[in-house]
């Protein structure tokens, strides 16, 4: 982002035509954003994780998530070993899912101010913008063999590690 990014005013045709079919709900917490307010929790985000937020298309976000779960994950594996227990791994879980509801929505318009600030920055037609926009957002289906992919790899690296801190 340049330095004159938090000066660019996004309009709501802009916002309204990037959220795709969920518009009225999020253009609502746009605004909301925008006053300084508080964004709402986002239960499909607490339900759904990481699904979620490849759902959204926000896969920057997304694989900085990843990493971050990997991380966690590979870590309490680390410390706990095969104490951790289940009560802890669910316990974990809920934190989880907790956090993903609290700040889905955040991230969401964050990630959404990101794109549409790199649209707007072009010098080109209203029409065009508005197309690239609505491709940009809304929402998409084809990371479902993407995640499952990634939830297999991910699955195999945490079996890897448990099985070379057995050796």
């Amino acid at each position: 982002m340049n330095s004159t990014d938090h000066l660019l005013k996004i309009e709501d045709e802009y916002a309204w035509t990037f959220f795709g079919r969920s518009r009225e709900y999020y253009l609502e917490l746009w605004q909301l954003r925008q006053q300084g307010k508080y964004v709402h929790f986002n239960i499909a985000a607490f339900f759904f994780g990481v699904f979620w937020f490849a759902y959204r298309r926000m896969y920057f976000v997304l694989f900085l998530l990843v990493a971050v779960l990997l991380a966690e994950a590979m870590l309490e594996q680390a410390l706990l070993g095969e104490a951790r227990g289940q009560g802890r791994t669910i316990l974990v879980g809920l934190v989880q899912a907790s956090v993903l509801g609290a700040f889905g929505n955040t991230l969401y318009l964050w990630d959404a101010e990101r794109k549409m600030r790199k649209i707007l920055r072009r010098a080109i037609p209203k029409d065009d913008i508005l197309a690239l926009l609505r491709r940009a957002g809304g929402t998409s289906w084809w990371f479902v063999p993407v995640v499952l992919a990634i939830g297999g790899l991910y699955g195999w690296l945490l079996q890897w590690v448990a099985w070379q801190s057995a050796l």
